[in-house]
């Protein structure tokens, strides 16, 4: 048996092990997503607005996206790719701001939510608040796949 493994130390991951991990978890994003969606067009079809108990879905949401973001910037999936392609280093900062900004603005959207007379004109225009930060996150997500992909094809094929 390996030493490592006997003693308890975790062996390095490949590069690829990695990006898989960054696809899984962006499959976990994308599957709470479509359940919080799924659950706010019922209540819509039904007239039935729960802007406390969706700010509390919301929050779920938030904080699984708080651990992603988190994942990213430690040790996650960025840490080999700095260390096979250093130039990814420049781009860390730049996701750190977005997603500081991304989990500022859910944190205002959900205190909104929460308020006993919240500020929304009606559950619509919640809705599209919602729908915007989901559209954000979506295309924050992709583009950072892309940026990833880029980076492991290019630090194998060096």
């Amino acid at each position: 048996m390996d030493k490592r493994k006997m003693m308890g130390e975790t062996e390095k991951k490949e590069p690829h092990e990695h990006l898989q991990y960054l696809l899984d978890e962006h499959e976990q994003l994308l599957s709470h997503m479509k359940d919080l969606n799924r659950w706010w067009s019922e209540l819509d079809e039904h007239g039935l607005p729960k802007f406390g108990e969706m700010g509390t879905r919301v929050a779920g949401f938030r904080d699984l996206l708080a651990k992603h973001f988190e994942d990213e910037e430690q040790e996650g999936y960025f840490k080999p790719l700095m260390d096979e392609s250093p130039g990814f280093c420049i781009m860390v900062p730049d996701f750190q701001e977005k997603h500081a900004a991304t989990l500022s603005r859910f944190d205002d959207f959900i205190d909104r939510l929460k308020q006993s007379d919240p500020p929304f004109k009606n559950w619509s225009a919640a809705l599209q608040e919602f729908e915007s930060l989901m559209s954000d996150i979506r295309e924050h997500e992709n583009q950072e796949i892309k940026i990833v992909r880029e980076a492991f094809d290019k630090s194998s094929s060096n």
